[in-house]
């Protein structure tokens, strides 16, 4: 429908022009379509004349809308009722008119008895009178801009033209209301105003578009669109959360009334429609039509929906289905469905699990954990780990945990791993998270990041900034901010897990000042991915000085990644491991089964030793063997009946003959139900495999299931979902399928999820690869195993990343795939230290590349192995694989990979002190940079030749150029290379001789990797604040430093930086005259850096050593110390930091003094040929005396 008006028209203008319309339309009555069809077309128009109601409506962020209103389109709208295909009918003609006009009959709305005539021409028809050009300055920027749609003006803005007309999948939402008297109500506009900013405001949070506005006297309506000009995964939920909000109206709305929504899902034709002077933006279609209808039919306050939108959310929201709806154009009446209210949200905080039978023996374990838990009470924390094969009780005591943790005041978190999540990231601790910060999974992704902002707010507003780092810990889609839009993958995931730790910490802290403590259970972390189990590890080592218990619970790990020993090192972890029961704790557990069943006699003594004997003391097993012994409706007390009985000669065997005892239906149930895991969604059973009938009868199959104790209800409707009570049923279920029957199941579940996917919006990679890689889909299998690569590796989760290319290699044809999937491996197996394995890959790749006559493949092979090599210290033959790419690069005109190669190989003379050729090559390595406009390419260079240039003493130079790094990095937001540059900058600071200015920039650089959080970072600038106090002789403030930087490295474990700080520490000492604890600090210094044989390090603790000597008066083994710091130096090529050559220098012209110069010489010549061990061995033995 099109609104026309003419200003100050009695009805000529108008009707020339709808009579000149129906002349145009008449060359278009028929349309030929490609597909051989025909299709009418038609237009009936109906006009009136008189008074008006012109409002300027909506929010000019958002878009001006141009609105009519009032009793006048009331009458419109009966005319255009009334008209038939090809009329013009005009309302209650003004008498002024009428012998202007050719009526050909007259016609009465049966509703207002409106006289309605059909006008048939005109005698003497207007003059054309066009609206006059508008030159280009006739509007400014701001007012076009508010009548245009945002995403619109902002195509157009930027020289992009009108949208293009596409068939796309959008959402189409009408909404009609009551409420305001547009002819009697002086502040009908202010209220039309104030209702369509908040509406605009509502469909703006989900990024839907309002498209058009109606007023009507009897109804007016709108009508929006969500999947254009913006397309989103999950615009069908976005529509109907919107509907929701838009049906309950807030207090200052309450004047708006009988709002009805029709909602209705498809393709529809969107783009730019009209002329060259009048253009705007639509998406129509079907499906926009069938929502209108929907919206008629609804009933005051209720949102109808099409079954296309019921299907695209129902594992969202719950919906009623209504009788079908006859709908004009449909040759079948179409489904609709009332939408009742979003599904409840799942419980978020862990509550205390019930079980039918109270807890069995296990006294000596939970009197443990209690000692535990008041430990933590006291303020230090403690992990525990339970541990212990399938069926042994894990979970029964991690629950009774849970309950006696809760009455003491303990706020538990906590989740699960699943079999088929050991690659998907945070898996394990999304739902902890998500119940820490307070968020609700089902709200809107918009609303749930204010949530988030909130939470962070109250707990500590210095953590604000780095929000958008919870991304990928929460699932949830959260913008970077200026602090984090430049952070590769790594310091992403590093910066998160500190983040994480922080947050913990706060919550902890602020809880034990009110007498609250933390409870996280983590359970079958024997299926940890590889992410999680990086965050456990540094969220374990961060609470032991917090009032937090950490609840692990494990098989013993069958995944090699996993068997190291990395929570089990740390001092405050103990791991309880679980053994089978005793003869009598077995007695009592059949005791309490016989209670609970009402049996009052005990079992005989000798079947009751039989039971105890074939569960070998497993509870799991002997509770199979009494369920299944009831199932059978044996009487537990008659001793021969049970003798003469075979009973299952293993747990396998037990459960299998329970499943068989079932009816066909209720086994398949069972099996299919495996393949999901142990926790599965009744909608995915009965949606994957249909062939289990209709869902009534699949539920009461899992209703007997259940009453079986094979499986649990996990939650009921609307969110349906049941648990197999034991992992083991799950495991045999499953195992109990034949491969090709497993293949077969894993590949229609695949397809099923990845449907149901594909109309949420939102993709598991994860879990798509695991089901399509135990099909045998080989092109899904190929190609979801790659995309979960790719996100893994983009994630940092490499170990994931590495399983993932792994299973894929054998799949893949030699081809480009293969050689870039190859190169891919090789770069994650470098960064977690499988550098020969890399190797390796690097090399095939090179070899296929070479094969399939790719030189730019070959050439990226030579440059990531080059790379390696130089990265081992195998600098020559790095140089020489390094300069290969260069030459390959070079041929295939790929110069941005032509300026990075050539900064490597510049970096790689620089770290071999060849400063020349390093300056050389750097040099060619900027000038291509700067012809690409490449500014990390460009900030990188310069970041190296300042390194050079502060390692050859020109200060004036390093200065310079790391000025203009840090001004590129500012640019690009770099935060963690500008705070490496800060501290760069210091340092050349310092050597220029401006102590303060130093000390500036080193708390610059401070207060910066704060806010980052960089653990790293902030330990590095405390050590060089600390060398700054050190220097102006402020030695308390010194070691304050040191000993905090000192704290940091050691919860890293940075060995190295320990040392260093240690190293620095003992020379606070030295010059406060505390000997013995310089004697201690210096030495512990000297014994870590022993085991790593780092030989500047080896030098800087030697010196720390030898002027110790020096000032307890041992001049002659202090001079043979400092001629091994001689020897080690050269040996590096190295100089002492501006901080210790002054001590250096001290040191050397004391015992000069004091020995004479030729027995001086003597001993530093001694000291120059001593052996690293020698030389240990002697100053140890020295330093004792």
């Amino acid at each position: 429908a099109i609104t026309c008006w003419f200003a100050q028209d009695p009805g000529h203008r108008a009707l020339t022009c709808a009579l000149t319309m129906q002349q145009a339309m008449r060359a278009l009555a028929s349309v030929h379509t490609p597909s051989g069809r025909t299709i009418p077309l038609g237009m009936k128009v109906g006009a009136a004349s008189g008074a008006v109601h012109r409002f300027l409506v909506g929010d000019p962020a958002l878009q001006v809308i141009d609105v009519l209103a009032g009793e006048l389109l009331s009458r419109v709208a009966a005319a255009e009722q009334q008209a038939m295909r090809g009329e013009v009918l005009l309302a209650a003609p003004a008498r002024a008119i009428l012998d202007d006009l050719r009526i050909e009959t007259w016609r009465t709305d049966p509703t207002t008895d409106l006289p309605l005539a059909v006008v048939g021409g005109l005698v003497v028809p207007a003059v054309p009178t066009p609206w006059p050009s508008l030159g280009s300055d006739s509007l400014d920027e701001a007012t076009l801009r508010s009548w245009l749609l945002p995403v619109v003006h902002g195509r157009l803005s930027a020289g992009q033209g009108e949208f293009l007309t596409e068939l796309r999948p959008a959402v189409a939402l009408f909404l009609r209301f009551l409420g305001i008297d547009y002819e009697r109500d002086e502040a009908a506009e202010q209220k039309l105003d104030q209702y369509i900013r908040w509406v605009q405001e509502t469909l703006a949070r989900y990024e839907g578009t309002l498209i058009q506005l109606t007023i009507g006297e009897k109804g007016s309506y709108l009508y929006a669109a969500f999947g254009a000009p913006i397309a989103h995964e999950d615009d069908a939920r976005r529509a109907v959360t919107a509907a929701m909000e838009l049906r309950a109206l807030p207090p200052e709305l309450l004047f708006i009334e009988s709002v009805q929504i029709g909602i209705s899902r498809g393709t529809m034709r969107t783009g730019a429609y009209g002329g060259t002077t009048r253009r705007t933006y639509g998406v129509l279609g079907d499906e926009v039509n069938l929502a209108a209808r929907l919206m008629q039919h609804a009933a005051p306050g209720q949102v109808l929906g099409s079954g296309r939108i019921q299907a695209a959310t129902a594992l969202r929201f719950q919906w009623e289905r209504l009788a079908p709806l006859a709908v004009k154009g449909k040759q079948e009446p179409v489904a609709r469905f009332a939408l009742v209210e979003r599904h409840d949200q799942q419980t978020l905080h862990l509550s205390e699990p019930t079980y039918a039978l109270p807890m069995v023996g296990r006294v000596a374990e939970r009197r443990l954990i209690e000692e535990k838990l008041e430990q933590v009470r006291h303020g230090r924390g403690q992990i525990v780990g339970i541990t212990g094969e399938a069926g042994i009780g894990k979970s029964r005591l991690v629950a009774e945990v849970i309950g006696l943790a809760q009455r003491l005041g303990f706020v538990a978190y906590g989740g699960a791993c699943q079999s088929y999540g050991t690659n998907t990231p945070y898996l394990l601790w999304q739902p902890i998270w998500r119940a820490f910060f307070g968020l609700d999974p089902e709200a809107p992704p918009a609303q749930q990041a204010e949530a988030l902002a909130e939470t962070l707010q109250a707990l500590d507003p210095a953590l604000s900034p780095r929000l958008p780092l919870l991304q990928a810990a929460l699932n949830l889609p959260l913008p970077d901010n200026d602090l984090t839009r430049a952070l590769d993958t790594r310091s992403r995931k590093e910066l998160r897990e500190a983040f994480l730790v922080d947050c913990l910490r706060a919550r902890a802290r602020a809880g034990q000042v009110e007498g609250r403590f933390l409870l996280l259970v983590l359970e079958d972390c024997h299926w940890l991915d590889p992410l999680s189990h990086d965050l456990l590890e540094e969220i374990g080592r961060s609470i032991a000085d917090l009032p937090v218990l950490m609840l692990v619970a494990y098989r013993p790990p069958y995944l090699p990644r996993l068997q190291a020993p990395r929570l089990a090192a740390m001092e405050h972890y103990i791991e309880i491991p679980l053994k089978d029961f005793t003869p009598q704790e077995a007695s009592s557990l059949i005791e309490r089964k016989l209670e609970r069943f009402a049996m009052g006699k005990p079992m005989a003594p000798d079947a009751l030793a039989a039971l105890t004997t074939r569960a070998q003391g497993n509870p799991f097993y002997l509770d199979e063997l009494m369920n299944y012994l009831l199932d059978q409706g044996i009487d537990l007390h008659d001793s021969e009946n049970l003798a003469a009985l075979e009973l299952p000669d293993s747990l396998h065997g037990l459960i299998l003959s329970r499943m068989d005892q079932l009816s066909e239906q209720q086994q398949i149930t069972i099996k299919v139900a495996s393949i999901i895991g142990r926790r599965f969604q009744a909608s995915w059973l009965w949606g994957y495999y249909p062939e289990l009938g209709k869902a009534t009868n699949s539920q009461q199959d899992l209703d007997i299931l259940s009453q079986l104790e094979l499986t649990v209800m996990d939650t009921p409707e609307p969110e349906l979902a049941y648990f197999f009570k034991h992992i083991i049923t799950q495991e045999v279920a499953y195992a109990s399928l034949a491969y090709a029957m497993r293949a077969a199941l894993h590949e229609q579940l695949a397809h099923y999820l990845e449907e149901e996917m594909e109309a949420a919006g939102v993709i598991d990679l994860d879990l798509l690869a695991y089901h399509y890689g135990r099909s045998h889909n080989l092109a899904k299998k190929q190609d979801y195993l790659r995309r979960a690569g790719d996100a893994a590796q983009d994630a940092f989760a490499n170990e994931a990343a590495m399983e993932y290319y792994e299973q894929l290699l054998p799949l893949l044809e030699p081809g480009p795939e293969r050689v870039d999937v190859r190169l891919r491996l090789g770069t994650v197996q470098e960064l977690v230290g499988q550098w020969k394995e890399a190797e390796a890959q690097y090399r095939a790749a090179m070899a296929e590349a070479e094969t399939l006559g790719s030189q730019e493949s070959q050439a990226k092979g030579q440059l990531v192995l080059g790379q390696l090599l130089h990265r081992r210290g195998d600098f020559q033959e790095a140089l020489s694989w390094l300069e290969e790419a260069q030459a390959l690069f070079t041929a295939c005109q790929v110069w941005h990979e032509v300026g990075h190669t050539l900064a490597e190989i510049g970096t790689a003379f620089w770290r071999r002190g060849e400063y020349e050729d390093a300056q050389r090559y750097l040099t060619e390595s900027l000038a291509m940079s700067r012809h690409l406009e490449d500014q990390r390419g460009i900030a990188q260079t310069l970041h190296v030749m300042g390194n050079i240039a502060y390692g050859r003493g020109h200060y004036e130079e390093a200065h310079s150029l790391y000025e203009e790094s840090l001004a590129l990095r500012r640019t690009l937001g770099d935060k963690k290379q500008i705070a490496a540059l800060l501290s760069n900058l210091a340092l050349v600071t310092y050597a220029r001789g401006d102590l303060d200015g130093s000390r500036a920039l080193h708390e610059e650089s401070l207060a910066l990797v704060q806010v980052l959080g960089n653990k790293w970072g902030i330990s590095a600038s405390l050590n060089n604040l600390g060398n700054l106090a050190y220097i102006d002789g402020d030695y308390a403030r010194a070691r304050q430093l040191y000993e905090e930087c000192l704290d940091i490295k050691r919860f890293l474990g940075d060995q190295e930086g320990a040392a260093r700080a240690l190293g620095n520490l003992g020379n606070v000492a030295l010059e406060l005259g505390e000997f013995d604890m310089a004697r201690a600090q210096d030495l512990e210094s000297l014994r870590i850096r022993d085991k790593l044989r780092t030989l500047r390090g080896l030098a800087e603790s030697m010196l720390g050593l030898a002027a110790l000597l020096q000032r307890t008066g041992q001049p002659e083994p202090a001079v043979r110390f400092l001629g091994k710091v001689d020897e080690l130096l050269e040996t590096i090529g190295g100089v002492l930091s501006p901080m210790l050559q002054p001590l250096y220098d001290e040191t050397l012209a004391h015992t000069r003094d004091l020995l004479g110069q030729e027995p001086w010489e003597i001993a530093r010549r001694a000291g120059r040929a001593l052996t690293i061990d020698e030389a240990l061995i002697y100053m140890e033995s020295r330093a004792d005396e």
